[in-house]
């Protein structure tokens, strides 16, 4: 059933009412969205224009875009509860079945873990999250449900991941934190304590540094009732919390007014072209209502997962002839990669201009242009298989704005898709007509993708070697080129590859990731 807002507001005073009032869309209605699920939460909006939600016990994680149209986004989603973008596009994910906070990369969809343990136990059930606009963020740790036998924590606490990975521990009082989040200006952090229907509220003094706590509202248990479960900010650090309906507080915790919602929400968050619907899971469904204001802003980035891998000695490097003037070409940096003579004609293709945005790229003909398989990628190619390789290497063009992640992330991201002892890499940086670039070429025991990458399936694929490229455009971002394939034919397209975006290996020079 939908009327119309203004009818159903709860306020406790006339004043509280105009508040209120002018929070919210005139005439606005609270619309059902979806249906049908076994318990929503978590819902977070992408700044490339869809929603996501969780429907924790289906295992799965919902996409809602703009026409209404409802697909699954990731399933199984680990049980996943709370989602929040960052302003990239990378989603962070709470994987309570999981026991681990996840970041899935917005660039190929890859799964990555920041935080499944702390001083070596099992987290317990990570629920919401937050980011702090510093490159961290904070997510709770509590459990739910009848089974506590495989608690390892001693306590149901709150934890900071860094910019740079590391996990600590920040509130540890409170019996059972849930919904949680960084005012818009990232000077407070609001922490709901659903035992006694308290929020918390503890000023940031640093990263991951918080000054003492205290209780800025108490729900009221005949209005209220249980609660609150997850909260979200507007832009001027208003905060609506869910309890039996949305509470709407001053950013201090001084009560606006209440507004119903048709089932028991369970969180809620800001989106929509600009910002101004406010989307409500509920129970078996998901809501939605037009508002006069806007959601805060999503920040910038977030953490990157703590480095796990050593980096390779020089020695590693690649020791092949340099002799022939075809070699330069097809090289990589100061180690080049003799071709064979009967791989020349494949070098010397004829070639043709494809623009992809803001970049042109000149590939051979025979390299076959495909529609692109999944949203992250602007262009893809098949270049077919050389003798003696059994499948065609293929090259993926994608984009993200701002950095994408940074530079060093996603070489380190390439070079652990690799493994085995004759795991090689070798990482060069120049300068091409079109942008600065990074240029990364990896070779030995693929972890192939087995299924939609963002599923985090893989199986190793022995002999393969990866070309990558992060071009740097000027005033644009990064664009990302990566050729991946069976080792012969990737070898074989190199020097085609380096001169479709306008790369030169002899003027390139050694690049280390820091």
């Amino acid at each position: 059933m939908v009327r119309t807002v203004c009818a159903w507001l709860m306020l406790s005073a006339c004043a509280a009412a105009a508040d209120l009032a002018a929070l919210i869309a005139p005439q606005a209605e609270v619309q059902k969205l979806a249906g049908d699920c076994q318990f929503t939460e978590g819902p977070a909006y992408s700044p490339r224009g869809y929603l996501l939600f969780s429907d924790i016990p289906n295992n799965r994680i919902v996409r809602l875009d703009a026409d209404g149209k409802l697909t699954d986004y990731l399933k199984p989603s680990g049980q996943a509860n709370g989602l929040v973008f960052d302003a990239g596009g990378h989603l962070y994910a709470c994987q309570g079945g999981a026991r681990r906070v996840v970041k899935i990369n917005a660039v190929d969809g890859k799964l990555e873990v920041l935080a499944e343990r702390f001083d070596g136990k099992r987290l317990n059930s990570p629920n919401d999250l937050a980011l702090d606009g510093q490159g961290g963020l904070y997510f709770t740790d509590p459990r739910y449900g009848q089974r506590t036998d495989d608690l390892e924590q001693p306590v149901m606490g709150v934890y900071y991941v860094s910019r740079d990975g590391k996990v600590s521990r920040v509130i540890e009082s409170l019996p059972r934190p849930n919904g949680i989040l960084v005012s818009p200006d990232g000077k407070l952090l609001t922490v709901a304590n659903p035992n006694v229907r308290e929020i918390w509220q503890y000023p940031i003094t640093g990263p991951g540094q918080l000054g003492d706590g205290k209780v800025i509202f108490t729900g009221d248990q005949q209005l209220d009732g249980g609660g609150p479960d997850g909260m979200a900010h507007d832009a001027e650090g208003r905060i609506y919390a869910t309890y039996s309906g949305i509470v709407v507080l001053t950013a201090d915790g001084a009560l606006i007014g209440r507004i119903p919602i048709p089932e028991r929400p369970a969180n809620c968050t800001f989106g929509g072209p600009e910002g101004k619907t406010l989307y409500i899971t509920a129970r078996t469904s998901l809501y939605g209502l037009q508002m006069a204001v806007a959601g805060a802003p999503l920040a910038k980035d977030g953490p990157r997962p703590a480095p796990q891998v050593s980096r390779l000695p020089r020695h590693a490097a690649p020791q092949v002839a340099r002799t022939s003037p075809m070699d330069g070409a097809a090289g990589v940096g100061a180690a080049r990669i003799r071709v064979p003579v009967r791989l020349v004609s494949l070098l010397q293709a004829e070639t043709r201009e494809v623009k992809v945005e803001d970049i042109t790229l000149r590939t051979p003909t025979h390299w076959k242009q495909q529609e692109p398989s999944n949203r992250l990628r602007l262009a893809q190619f098949v270049i077919p298989a050389v003798e003696g390789d059994k499948e065609p290497a293929e090259l993926v063009i994608s984009f993200f704005g701002g950095d994408g992640g940074g530079v060093d992330a996603n070489l380190k991201r390439w070079n652990e898709q690799f493994t085995g002892d004759d795991k090689q890499i070798t990482l060069t940086e120049g300068v091409s007509p079109q942008g600065n670039y990074y240029f990364s070429e990896v070779s030995g025991t693929y972890q192939k993708p087995v299924g939609p990458p963002i599923a985090g399936k893989k199986e190793p694929a022995p002999g393969y070697r990866s070309l990558n490229v992060i071009l740097q455009v000027p005033s644009k971002g990064n664009y990302f080129l990566r050729l991946i394939g069976p080792d012969k034919t990737v070898k074989a397209a190199a020097a085609a590859f380096r001169a479709s975006f306008g790369g030169d290996s002899a003027k390139e020079k050694p690049y280390e990731i820091q």
